[in-house]
């Protein structure tokens, strides 16, 4: 294994935004076969994505660029999870 104390700041930077993607794209896998299976309802799959994006909505964080693609990753995977049967 790679001693952490090696990496530059922009392989830090790499390896955390991986690591977001990585968690919401399990999130969402697993809401969608929640929903497949009929164990996760429409309105709890949107409430599911609502509490996953107030954190990227925070003033503090809404003009981020790249907070501002992690939320439309985040929107297009639950715009499928959350469409009608």
């Amino acid at each position: 294994m790679t001693d952490l104390t090696d990496l530059d700041l922009p392989q830090l930077f790499a390896a955390l935004e991986v690591s977001d993607i990585c968690a919401i794209n399990g999130i969402a896998s697993l809401a969608n076969i929640l929903r497949q299976r009929g164990l996760l309802t429409i309105t709890e799959a949107s409430a599911l994505h609502q509490s996953m994006s107030l954190p990227l909505s925070l003033p503090r964080h809404a003009n981020n660029p790249a907070v501002q693609e992690l939320q439309l990753h985040l929107d297009q995977l639950f715009a499928h999870i959350v469409a009608p049967d």
